[in-house]
């Protein structure tokens, strides 16, 4: 009895320094924290929204990282991947947006292109009081010559590929943004005056450290558009540019 138990003390001895052998294994994941706002394309907040992503919790374990959009449509979602992809489901559709590492996002959905119109019309009826009135016409000798009018967005005189050439060449990735390790999207919006020229740049999603600042005084040393033109007279209109930020390896 005494050599069993002494063998079974023996094994035990044996598995807890084999045990004691094995070291925890780390891992380190290159993440982000993001803030961001989602809104409905007139600009309204959609309410009751979730967030998700394809990062994982934790590199053991399969469950993504999700966030809830609270009433002003902000949301923040800590520790995704550099370049991931944001799933939002709104109930009657599912949206995936790509975030090019940006470190704040403003996200725009479509949700009114899968509602159904009703377009059965109803009829309300009364009784007229007075006659119609007998319309009288007179022909005269005169000939009369309608053109028909002209509508045309605002335009780069050489094409979109001209303007993003343009701002190709003009713009320098910023030092501050390189020496913080920044890249991501920034997106743009100007206006067009009627006599082509643009004003008004103004940022809709900046990443900043001099990257907004940068985007902004490349658009404003863009040559003269063609303005857009409705019903045969030119309008001011608004244009928006999005320029990515990327850092090579």
């Amino acid at each position: 009895m005494k050599k069993i138990i002494l063998f079974a003390v023996l094994i035990c001895n044996v598995f807890i320094a084999n045990a004691q052998e094995i070291k925890p294994k780390k891992f380190y994941l290159d993440t982000i924290h993001v803030k961001g706002r989602i809104l409905n394309i007139d600009g309204s907040v959609i309410p009751d929204l979730y967030i998700k992503t394809t990062s994982q919790d934790t590199i053991l374990q399969n469950s993504v990282i999700n966030a809830r959009v609270d009433s002003l449509g902000y949301f923040a979602i800590n520790g995704i991947k550099l370049n991931d992809i944001f799933t939002i489901n709104t109930g009657y559709e599912e949206f995936k947006i790509i975030n090019d590492g940006s470190r704040f996002i403003t996200i725009t959905l479509d949700t009114f292109k899968n509602t159904t119109l009703d377009t059965t019309s109803l009829t309300v009826t009364a009784k007229r009081l007075k006659a119609r009135k007998k319309v009288k016409y007179m022909v005269s000798s005169y000939l009369i010559c309608e053109y028909p009018s002209l509508n045309n967005p605002a335009s780069y005189p050489s094409g979109k590929k001209a303007f993003y050439d343009f701002i190709y060449k003009q713009l320098i990735y910023p030092d501050q943004a390189i020496k913080k390790n920044i890249e991501g999207k920034v997106v743009v919006k100007f206006s067009i005056n009627k006599a082509g020229n643009v004003f008004n740049p103004r940022i809709l999603n900046g990443i900043g450290y001099g990257c907004d600042a940068e985007a902004i005084r490349v658009i404003s040393l863009s040559p003269k558009w063609r303005p857009q033109i409705a019903n045969s007279r030119p309008i001011v209109s608004d244009a928006i540019v999005e320029v990515l930020f990327k850092l090579e390896d």
